[in-house]
């Protein structure tokens, strides 16, 4: 498991919410990840690898997004 770091905020706040936690695979700039069962969507912006010791592999800074936009834009 790649333990990351996601800095967190709503779209055009300045809100920012840390969480660590642990993925099978590192998200990409462009991806959609959810933090828990009921977490809303966000939309990965940034990804920094941490190659050095520290206590994660990666830092992810994402914003959220609305779910049922992005269902309807997929159909």
């Amino acid at each position: 498991m790649i333990k990351i770091i996601f800095h967190i905020h709503d779209r055009g706040e300045d809100n920012w919410r840390h969480e660590s936690l642990e993925f099978a695979t590192l998200p990409s700039v462009g991806e959609y990840v959810t933090t828990g069962l009921r977490s809303p969507w966000y939309r990965v912006e940034l990804v920094v690898h941490t190659p050095f010791p520290c206590e994660s592999d990666a830092e992810v800074y994402a914003v959220k997004v609305d779910y049922n936009e992005i269902q309807k834009n997929l159909s």
